[in-house]
């Protein structure tokens, strides 16, 4: 039976390594069983690179992931109690948000106790809660910067929408400060590890264009909160961007690229209309209510004094 060499254990340890497998008795046991594999191979008569190459296609780019999230929620208490409460406090607060918006539309009572719970529930359980479950995840120190930023951006928007939905004092600051932490500090960093990312070289023009997009967008809602100009062209410059070009290029570049559609390509699209379509909503709404204030007040004429004093 052919016998791994020491540089080949290391390349495949390498390997392992790179998919963030932080347990330590789980990465040696992945190490071992992934050499036996090579080896099987290789007797069938396939060199050390085809075989190693067959064996990690066949086990997939998230399989070593996954492997590691079911090894720490069946060893580790606190993980699976973190994990627990991350699910429940996001399903939980999402529905009563959700709830609370549709009472607010409709004018209907405990619209404001119910946002107010789902706000709570969302800022101060679920992004505390996913944010220890994604560092216990990857123990990465390079993605630190991007779990804190999307925590602190995620916790501004979510106090800000809901201290402006219940005409509190201090939503503006609170979503300004929002908008802020994830132009200059969430979205580069995202970019930054989406370009780092090997096994995703032929996106990264379409990673820095959504970039660009997402900026404008956000930028406009910003403009939109403070009463700036060129806020409604910074939002449809935005989706232009992102609905029109960043999309349909990403689209292109997976279905070249896939057999079957992936559930994650369809969630992302899914979750582009809902932030592009009420976006859209929002700025014609703001749009067409000014239009209505600039009209609904016509000035006096002077022709119509004059008849006054006339008739006096």
């Amino acid at each position: 039976m052919p016998e791994l060499t020491i540089q080949n254990i290391e390349l495949i340890s390498k390997e392992i390594a790179r998919h963030e497998i932080t347990f330590s008795h789980l990465s040696d046991e992945l190490i071992d069983h992934v050499c036996c594999d090579i080896e099987e191979e290789m007797q069938s008569g396939l060199t050390f690179s085809d075989a190693f190459n067959k064996v990690f296609f066949k086990i997939g780019p998230d399989r070593f992931s996954q492997i590691q999230k079911d090894t720490l929620y069946a060893v580790d208490l606190k993980y699976r109690n973190m994990r627990n409460l991350m699910k429940f406090s996001g399903i939980t607060g999402t529905i009563l948000f959700g709830t609370a918006a549709l009472f607010k539309i409709q004018h209907w009572p405990l619209s404001g106790i119910l946002m107010t719970i789902g706000g709570i529930i969302l800022a101060f359980l679920f992004l505390p809660s996913s944010l220890s479950v994604l560092w216990k995840e990857t123990h990465s120190r390079k993605k630190i910067f991007l779990f804190v930023s999307g925590f602190i951006a995620g916790a501004f928007l979510i106090t800000g929408a809901l201290f402006k939905a219940q005409h509190w004092p201090g939503a503006g600051v609170l979503l300004t400060t929002s908008f802020l932490s994830c132009i200059f500090m969430f979205i580069p960093a995202l970019l930054q590890n989406l370009l780092q990312d090997t096994e995703k070289t032929r996106f990264r023009a379409v990673f820095i264009t959504a970039f660009i997009g997402a900026v404008l967008y956000i930028l406009g809602f910003l403009f939109k909160i403070q009463h700036w100009p060129y806020a409604t062209i910074l939002i449809l410059l935005g989706t232009v961007i992102i609905g029109f070009i960043a999309i349909p290029w990403y689209t292109r570049l997976e279905w070249n690229d896939s057999s079957s559609v992936h559930p994650e390509f369809i969630f992302l699209l899914v979750a582009c209309l809902i932030i592009i379509v009420p976006g859209i909503l929002i700025t014609l709404n703001y749009q067409n209510s000014n239009q209505k204030e600039g009209t609904s007040s016509p000035q006096p004429l002077k022709q119509d004094y004059k008849n006054i004093y006339e008739i006096k």
